[in-house]
């Protein structure tokens, strides 16, 4: 009976200890690995793509549970993609768009909202961007993307081909009179071979939705505007409209500078033509630089490539000279994965990548901490002060209008550029092409206007 005791009492004991001891720390349970789909055009460009192909694994690193699987689209294509796969029911989780789009996306509901992940960050979190800027992706009270590039369009030149005929290379034109006997001057048989193979000026001539980006600042600075200021009409009916579009394309079918094929030419073909020298002078912005001399390894950049505000129409004072290139990261609303892609659009747009797209890129950045704001007291990048290229264009910036934010701007666009080709190619006189224009503009806008209201005939 003793012994049995003993082991009862043991048993006891033993319970306690076991009762008592700590309890054994679990095995915490793997993280799955999801994968995000970022498609950007840029990956079809050699400097960009080394950029993001380098910064990407960074995110990774810090995010060891998020993949990022990179996808190419054209710049051209990229909006009609991304529409036809949204309303699939697909997608991309995050894409890049210019600022020609950017309210047709939001406004047609293919966006994820990102108020709530923006609410749980700090109070002052969207105050590092310029708030026209981060404006431009709200819609109705919610918030659906974040501002990223942000640059002024500039003219571009060739410096050593200003030399070769007898023009001051630190002296670009500041008027449209100017810039024509420039342009004049600068087309010319430049091998000896008994006809022309150099033109002063090249642009984009093809239904593209960088066409806009080259028009747009011929227009404001002649001091005109696509729309009337409460975006119910067209202001292209007005002398100063129409001296801007007959001065547009008599470049072409007067004075001759640009070259032949016009209605062909894409951005891309512009660059390459500007790069192996065939023209003079262009219309750029911060790409221009990087993107150069990879197409011709022999342009000295540094020596030969001159940038300089628009020119104006000679008289005028104008507040707004030039447009500005701007664009924004968005997270689709077919996303199956809206917490890993906040982060990756966080990261996306932070200073430090906004510092590296700069470096690597030469983009100049939506941010104020990153671009500067003397407005505020914020200084910009010390990389982008330094440079004397990106000065121009960020100097610029307050001369810059953003396109008018409606969600049919692509079709008004593109309204535009089918008109100025018909007036290229001779299909229709200037007059007769942009009054087309204006009137189609109308139609398109019709439904902003109330019963009875009416828009100036051209």
């Amino acid at each position: 009976m003793k012994v049995f005791r003993w082991i009862v009492l043991i048993g006891i004991l033993l319970a306690m200890v076991v009762a008592c001891a700590p309890a054994p720390t679990p095995t915490p349970t793997p993280q799955p690995v999801v994968t995000l789909r970022y498609s950007n055009w840029h990956l079809a460009e050699a400097h960009w793509e080394r950029t993001i192909k380098a910064a990407i694994p960074l995110f990774e690193k810090e995010n060891p549970n998020i993949k990022v699987s990179l996808e190419v689209v054209s710049y051209a294509e990229k909006e009609a993609k991304y529409a036809t796969e949204i309303q699939a029911g697909a997608g991309p989780d995050l894409i890049h768009l210019a600022g020609y789009s950017i309210r047709h996306f939001v406004e047609s509901g293919y966006l994820y909202d990102i108020t709530p992940f923006v609410n749980k960050e700090a109070p002052n979190f969207l105050d590092q961007w310029y708030p026209h800027l981060v404006d431009l992706f709200k819609y109705q009270g919610k918030l659906y993307g974040l501002p990223s590039d942000y640059m002024a369009m500039i003219l571009v030149y060739n410096k050593k081909l200003f030399q070769e005929v007898g023009l001051d290379p630190n002296k670009p034109p500041k008027t449209w009179d100017e810039f024509l006997t420039y342009a004049k001057k600068l087309t010319r048989d430049r091998k000896g071979s008994g006809k022309i193979d150099a033109w002063g000026f090249g642009t984009v001539g093809a239904i593209d939705p960088g066409w806009e980006l080259r028009f747009s600042p011929v227009l404001l600075s002649h001091g005109a505007s696509y729309l009337t200021p409460d975006n119910k009409c067209s202001a292209l009916n007005t002398p100063e409209a129409k001296e801007a579009f007959k001065f547009w394309v008599g470049l072409v079918t007067d004075a001759k500078v640009v070259p032949p094929g016009v209605t062909t030419q894409g951005a891309g073909a512009v660059r390459t033509q500007f790069a192996n020298e065939l023209i003079a002078m262009k219309i750029g912005s911060g790409w221009t630089a990087p993107i150069v001399p990879t197409i011709n390894k022999e342009f000295n950049v540094a020596e030969n490539l001159g940038a300089a505000p628009m020119p104006v129409k000679a008289g005028k004072t104008l507040s707004k000279t030039t447009t500005a290139w701007y664009s924004g990261w968005m997270i689709t609303k077919n996303t199956k994965y809206p917490e890993q892609a906040w982060k990756l659009l966080k990261w996306l747009t932070s200073k430090e990548s906004d510092q590296r797209w700069f470096d690597g890129a030469r983009v100049l950045s939506a941010r104020r901490d990153v671009s500067g704001d003397p407005d505020k007291g914020i200084k910009p990048y010390q990389a982008i002060v330094d440079d004397k290229f990106a000065q121009v264009i960020s100097a610029e910036l307050k001369n810059a209008q953003i396109n008018p934010q409606l969600k049919e701007w692509p079709q008004i666009a593109d309204t535009v550029n089918k008109e100025v080709q018909n007036a290229f190619t001779g299909n229709k006189t200037p007059d007769q092409a942009l009054k087309d224009a204006h009137d189609q503009i109308n139609i398109i806008l019709a439904p902003y206007r109330r019963a009875g209201e009416t828009c100036p005939a051209y």
